[in-house]
């Protein structure tokens, strides 16, 4: 049996791992952050659980529709009724949340296909370098030594795969026409609950309430703010404080004063949307073999990473007979 690794445990990554799991393989997935689902990210705070990546995600295609479905029926995730503090506008369709936090989603891929479980998943292994074996297949440097893999696959941000490749003495031209903006985001928490702002004063595009979500609904009145595009480029370099305190500042000039506060933090998403999109559902390369997959293949919605994920484990299966 082929080995064959994995670098990113979104919903790319594992939606890859799952799907090779059913066929027979055994995937590791190497994981760089302490959790799983990349933007599909809860931030735990003494406030409660605040949703600062992706907020929710919508599914059009039914295999996507089907294991958000059973990911509901396993407490993994939750429709979020429209109206209930939506900010969902790219994907028709049924909007989800995860459950107990946003991650949730993707962990209902571990319990659809038991032959892909925790163990083969290592958590805080950043993946710092790549290079060709002597029999074709690849050395994964990781902050603990090398590894090998007959196979790899990459479902991180093209930039950073691009970098990895690049470092390997390959060609990552591939990826040129991919381009991948920032989004920055303040959590913040009152003592008292805050009516939804009628409008939002820049630099702010969307300011989402976290009790309004299902099963959200403990701890103190919680918000995520993002910034628009423009603002998120021309700052994306600040740090974590003063990013907190404009968009904070600037939540403050939408809904009026607001209480004391419980709690704050600012979070960069260096690689969060996609404004030039691969245009096709993966990369694989068998003569080398390597394959690459992300939402930034489609777009950048969580429908897009899960059906690049996919498309790419299926070219594997293919390839491999």
């Amino acid at each position: 049996m082929a080995e064959i690794a994995i670098i990113g445990a979104g919903m790319a990554g594992l939606t890859a791992g799952a799907t090779l799991a059913a066929a027979g393989h055994t995937p590791r997935l190497y994981e760089k952050s302490g959790g799983l689902g990349g933007r599909l990210a809860t931030r735990r705070s003494p406030a409660g659980g605040l949703d600062h990546g992706a907020p929710g995600f919508t599914a059009a295609d039914p295999a996507f529709a089907a294991l958000l479905e059973g990911a509901a029926g396993r407490g993994h995730a939750a429709p979020w009724p429209e109206g209930a503090g939506q900010l969902l506008s790219k994907t028709p369709g049924p909007a989800y949340v995860g459950l107990p936090g946003a991650s949730g989603a993707v962990r209902a891929h571990l319990g659809t296909s038991p032959a892909l479980t925790e163990a083969e998943i290592q958590r805080r292994a950043e993946v710092t370098a790549l290079a060709r074996s002597s029999s074709g297949g690849w050395e994964i440097t990781l902050p603990g030594g090398t590894e090998h893999a007959d196979h790899l696959l990459l479902a991180i941000p093209a930039p950073q795969a691009a970098r990895l490749i690049a470092g390997a003495g390959m060609d990552a031209g591939a990826l040129a026409s991919v381009s991948m903006a920032p989004r920055l985001t303040a959590m913040v928490a009152f003592g008292a609950p805050i009516a939804p702002p009628a409008s939002l004063a820049p630099p702010l595009e969307k300011a989402l309430r976290e009790p309004a979500k299902p099963w959200r609904d403990g701890g103190d009145e919680r918000w995520v703010l993002h910034a628009d595009n423009a603002w998120s480029r021309a700052h994306i370099e600040s740090d974590k404080d003063s990013i907190a305190d404009a968009l904070i500042a600037a939540f403050a000039e939408s809904a009026g004063p607001l209480p004391p506060e419980t709690y704050r933090a600012g979070h960069r998403w260096r690689y969060a949307l996609t404004s030039a999109p691969l245009g096709q559902p993966c990369l694989w390369h068998p003569d080398r073999h390597l394959g690459l997959c992300g939402d930034w293949c489609l777009g950048d919605t969580v429908e897009h990473a899960f059906l690049s994920g996919r498309a790419l484990a299926d070219s594997v299966i293919e390839s491999l007979g």
